[in-house]
């Protein structure tokens, strides 16, 4: 849903207050369906657009795979090295929601350039993936199934909702069977706990408490722990790599206060604030590209320390 009370808000606030008071039932699972969908899959926005113009050339040499796992098919993008020093590891690029794989390839060229092969993928239910649907679970096994068919990674760098995404992929915890393989990870604009997106999203809508406690167990029932289970720096904690937390002062979809709170439960996390880019420009921003680069790049010997 979008940020403002627009008129498409306002009715599905409606219908749910009335929903949630005679069949809370209903609304609760419906709630939950809706908060697992996406927004569509959208013609390119003006900046996307050009990001495609720029882009056009590494796109086109891309390696396209169409890769099924038990939640669907996942479309993904490869890119081999030409580097002098090639054989460096594989880092895999996760979109965030609304998103695809194009809004990240401006990473692409700069680890190539260190010798990196490099990965990007369509989540379900976006760009050319299949499925109309999206949640973590569903966002982890995707991943797990495109790092796979490539042979494994030993980078991410995740935006937004990429970012819960990819620490759930590597915890590896319920529900998904296996954990993914990863040394370092970089979480750009990314929120902190699900349990706060989910409340969050359950506010908006207006649903009643009968409706909400649906709701929860309905996101209970498809990933096997509750919402307030999956937190970010508790997985990057627990996971033990070092991992960079990029996020802009001035973020207005996801506030900056939830970068500090990865940081402060992850020992091997570090920040690095930008001012002026917000939540989606950041992922072209020459200084987030570098540092994210710098990072990935660098040994686990302590050299990573942004200055």
């Amino acid at each position: 849903m979008g940020k403002g009370p627009n008129r498409r808000e306002q009715l599905i606030r409606a219908g749910f207050r009335i929903g949630s008071a005679v069949a809370p039932r209903h609304a609760g699972k419906l709630a939950f369906r809706l908060f697992c969908t996406p927004p569509g899959r959208r013609t390119l926005s003006s900046g996307e657009a050009r990001i495609a113009e720029r882009m056009a050339p590494l796109l086109a040499r891309a390696d396209r795979r169409n890769i099924p796992f038990d939640g669907g098919t996942v479309a993904t993008y490869g890119w081999t090295t030409e580097a002098e020093r090639p054989g460096r590891g594989r880092v895999l690029l996760v979109h965030g929601w609304s998103g695809r794989a194009l809004v990240m390839t401006a990473f692409a060229e700069p680890l190539l350039k260190q010798g990196f092969d490099v990965v990007a993928l369509d989540l379900p239910g976006h760009g050319e993936s299949g499925g109309k649907l999206l949640n973590l679970p569903l966002g982890a096994r995707a991943v797990q199934a495109a790092a796979e068919a490539y042979g494994g990674i030993t980078g991410v760098i995740a935006h937004s909702f990429g970012g819960p995404v990819s620490v759930l992929a590597a915890e590896g915890g319920p529900p998904l069977a296996t954990a993914m393989a990863v040394e370092r990870l970089v979480l750009i604009a990314s929120p902190n706990s699900i349990a706060v997106v989910s409340r969050r999203f359950a506010d908006r809508v207006g649903l009643s408490e009968a409706a909400r406690a649906v709701f929860e167990t309905e996101i209970l029932r498809v990933a096997r722990r509750p919402a307030s289970a999956f937190v970010v720096g508790e997985f990057l904690a627990r996971i033990g790599k070092p991992a960079l937390i990029v996020h802009d002062e001035g973020d207005q979809d996801v506030p900056f206060v939830r970068a500090e709170e990865i940081i402060a439960a992850a020992p091997r996390s570090q920040l690095l604030k930008t001012t002026g880019v917000g939540h989606r420009r950041i992922v072209v921003a020459p200084q987030v590209i570098k540092a994210a680069t710098r990072f990935i790049t660098a040994s686990t010997s302590g050299a990573s320390r942004l200055n």
